[in-house]
């Protein structure tokens, strides 16, 4: 199955998201963990926030989201959708590193850094929170998280471009 691509694409071809990748690294949707990060003061930004966010139920975020966009789901213009396939968030995650190499590659100081925090994010909600350390790893950080991207890389299986070290 093919997911849809919700950030915007790096500059290397998507990973698509297997079965095996899943099993392998075991992967399993938290939900009471991404209710944590979501309430947390994880990072000063927010930035994990925005990942725990889709995770949740309608009832867990209405009163976060905006009126005219409550207005839109009452009228049936536009539904809320939480993620409950695993699968589905483990795209997410490969798409969004795909993202972070052409951040850190690009030298993008902040995004950069958000990139780090939300695949960190991802990484403790998919049950994983050895790998969302290691993501967060000041010993990691230099070079726009490349080191980080790198080990993590090498810890799931992925193939990271050379010119993330």
């Amino acid at each position: 199955m093919s997911y849809e691509m919700k950030c915007c694409p790096g500059d290397e071809p998507r990973i698509e998201v297997t079965e095996e990748f899943v099993k392998k690294n075991n992967f399993k949707i938290d939900f009471s963990v991404a209710k944590e990060v979501f309430n947390g003061e994880d990072d000063f930004f927010g930035f994990s926030k925005e990942v725990a966010f889709r995770f949740l139920s309608f009832e867990d975020v209405k009163n976060h989201l905006s009126k005219e966009y409550l207005e839109k789901i009452e009228k049936g213009e536009a539904k809320y959708v939480q993620v409950i396939d695993v699968m589905e968030a483990v795209q997410d995650f490969l798409d969004y590193m795909v993202f972070a190499w052409m951040k850190a590659r690009d030298e993008r100081g902040l995004s950069a850094v958000r990139s780090l925090y939300k695949l960190s994010a991802w990484m403790k909600i998919l049950s994983r929170p050895d790998v969302a350390d290691i993501l967060l790893d000041n010993s990691l950080s230099a070079s726009y998280g490349k080191p980080a991207l790198r080990k993590v890389c090498d810890v799931l299986g992925i193939e990271a471009p050379d010119d993330i070290q």
